[in-house]
């Protein structure tokens, strides 16, 4: 905010401090004064508003109030002088609103004006404030918006079709040329400012030329309305064109503005080019802002604020910024202007700033302090995230919508999203899969192996409900299942959780499923349900001795049923330690390097075993390793019909 130094002056009889000196107050207890400048009669402050502020203080008579309440001095409002003529404005003109984005409208009409160029005190204020001088009317309009705040504007009454002011939605492709030539092709989410024939205005934003006030204009209608915030910055992003009005109605203005501003633009008007201020003002305000009310606890001012400000100081402080006390209890009534304060803690905030930060003393901490708790979920999810990137795979992330062609493709039950994005968001994603398998072979364009994982949230549709699990879901591009199940297995013990199973495709875990394997299009994919895992992982280690000696190894080969699970097998071999074959602690460690099915009797399968044996004390020696082997091979026949193989 550009503000001149001698027109805040102008709100008091009493002088403010120097320029430098003002900026360091106002920067200790309001808004931060970014630079000062000297111009050839005045002194210009370049003020950096915070947004909350902006509703009141993008404006001289906001930063005014500033330095009224800092300083404890009287502010003098402007003064506003209107002889009003016989003829009613309403009988010139009439308002429709056809968009309740319109919080309030307010107009009224100056007859016989003569358009001419601005005295030199209202010019010499806009240039020292960054707007360039166009004509008494229009000068006049932005002088009292850097006076007030109130964005202002004004059309030439007779370029209005029908005598009436419609405010509605664009239509479609509707297109309009702004002042600055500029031209905007517009939507359905625009409001505009319109007679019953044209647009004349991107309400909040810019005036169009077709009422244009120019050197024959003789009648004006001047407009000062309040807007809906939003709309207002979101019609500013779209066509991309930022003023001075748009930066302030998006603000949040107080609507009680409106007739203010307008009184104060006619009485100026009025000054410089003549004309008669037609009788009352055309108003629409159908639900009025009134005050807010607010209760302020003393206790919660001294807890807020860690120090002791006596009642007659708070008070002070309160009638310095214009919020009125209606009852002994401090029950407050907040002016319109101040529609960023909402609740109790607002308003002891307003206390503690012009009562001054600089007085509140440096304090340790009473409380205790006490750790975080430790969130299991998050914790374990980073360190599963850890184990994954040591296995060199990379983590994914994907929108948590599928298309109907995914659905379709992986013949899976989702629910439907009544307003999607778009046709590729068109369901929630009851799993991971589909997108990771699209995301291995897109990149299989450009890599050749490929190891990728995502968590992420799955919804899943029960009976009435939508069910939300998490699941930890990933793919390799080789058909090495393996490796996969060495690297899942790492995962899981990584996160306390051993003796995994496979069954088939499946892991289970103490009897319960805690994920699967699968394949799709030669591409090896898993899913790990968290919501399970979560139950069992913990920290725990289990440590075993150190094994010096050397390890022996002898390899197996049998027939057996097709349908035997290597677990089963790796169960009967350990169960060869409890025969007491060998004294002492060892171990015995059993893996399949080999299975095959070809030409052998139906229902049979050929399987050969690499059994690992080492001892803690000494080297084995053969006879014991052939004892233990044959001892194995014993076991595997009576349990499973094992028929060595030579």
């Amino acid at each position: 905010m550009i503000v001149s130094y001698s027109w805040l002056n102008s709100f008091f009889k009493k002088p403010l401090p120097q320029p430098e000196k003002l900026a360091e107050i106002l920067t200790t207890h309001s808004f931060e004064v970014e630079s000062i400048e000297r111009t050839k009669n005045d002194w210009i402050l370049n003020i950096d508003v915070l947004p909350d502020r902006a509703g009141d203080c993008l404006s001289h008579l906001g930063i005014a109030r500033e330095c009224a309440a800092i300083f404890n001095l009287k502010m003098f409002y402007p003064l506003v002088k209107i002889k009003e003529g016989n003829e009613k404005a309403k009988d010139f003109l009439k308002i429709e609103i056809k968009d309740k984005n319109c919080k309030r409208y307010s107009a009224r009409i100056i007859s016989n004006i003569k358009v001419s160029p601005s005295p030199k005190w209202i010019q010499d204020k806009l240039i020292n404030c960054g707007i360039n001088p166009i004509n008494n009317i229009v000068d006049a309009t932005n002088f009292v918006m850097l006076e007030l705040g109130q964005p202002l504007h004004a059309f030439d009454y007779d370029k209005i079709e029908g005598k009436k002011i419609i405010i509605r939605h664009a239509k479609p492709g509707e297109k309009i040329l702004l002042l600055n030539n500029t031209g905007c092709i517009l939507d359905k989410k625009i409001m505009m400012i319109a007679d019953e024939k044209r647009s004349l205005a991107i309400a909040g934003i810019k005036g169009g030329k077709h009422a244009e006030v120019n050197s024959e204009t003789k009648t004006i209608v001047l407009e000062s309305a309040n807007f809906d915030p939003k709309i207002i910055g979101q019609t500013a992003r779209k066509l991309n064109i930022r003023t001075d009005a748009s930066s302030r109605f998006e603000h949040n203005l107080d609507p009680n503005l409106t007739e203010i501003a307008l009184n104060r633009v006619c009485s100026i008007i009025k000054e410089c080019a003549g004309g008669e201020i037609e009788s009352g003002v055309i108003d629409f305000y159908e639900e009025k802002v009134k005050p807010k009310r607010i209760k302020l606890e003393l206790e919660l001012v001294k807890k807020i604020l860690g120090i002791n400000i006596s009642l007659s100081e708070i008070t002070n402080i309160l009638n310095r910024l214009e919020i009125k006390i209606i009852s002994k209890n401090l029950l407050l009534e907040v002016p319109t202007f101040r529609q960023d304060l909402i609740i109790p803690e607002n308003i002891i905030e307003e206390i503690g700033r012009i009562n001054g930060y600089d007085k509140i003393p440096s304090t340790l901490p009473c409380s205790v302090l006490e750790p975080v708790k430790r969130n299991n979920e998050l914790f374990f999810i980073n360190k599963i995230k850890n184990t994954f990137k040591e296995l060199k795979y990379s983590e994914v992330y994907n929108y948590s919508f599928l298309s109907e062609k995914e659905i379709k493709e992986f013949n899976l039950k989702a629910e439907e999203i009544n307003n999607p994005v778009s046709s590729f968001f068109k369901y929630l994603r009851p799993s991971l899969i589909p997108q990771i398998i699209n995301n291995i072979n897109e990149n299989l364009k450009s890599f050749k192996e490929i190891k990728i994982f995502e968590i992420g949230k799955v919804f899943t549709p029960e009976e009435k409900k939508i069910e939300e699990k998490t699941i930890i879901a990933g793919a390799i591009s080789s058909l090495d299942l393996p490796s996969l199940k060495g690297e899942l297995l790492c995962i899981l013990n990584n996160i306390g959780i051993n003796n995994v199973l496979f069954k088939g495709l499946e892991l289970k875990f103490q009897g319960e499923k805690i994920g699967e394997i699968k394949q799709i299009n030669n591409i090896l994919c898993f899913e790990l349900y968290f919501n399970v895992l979560i139950k069992h992982a913990n920290e725990e280690k289990e440590y075993e001795e150190i094994f010096c000696h050397p390890e022996a190894t002898r390899d197996i080969s049998g027939i057996i049923d097709e349908d035997i699970e290597n677990t089963k097998i790796f169960e009967i071999i350990q169960e060869s330690l409890l025969k007491n074959i060998i004294n002492g602690t060892f171990k015995i460690t059993p893996s399949v390097i080999d299975v095959y099915k070809g030409n052998l009797p139906k229902g049979k399968k050929s399987i050969t075993i690499n059994i690992v044996l080492q001892h803690i004390e000494r080297t084995l020696g053969s006879e014991e390793i052939n004892k233990i082997i044959n001892e194995v091979i014993k076991n595997l026949s009576e349990k499973i019909a094992w028929e060595e193989r030579k």
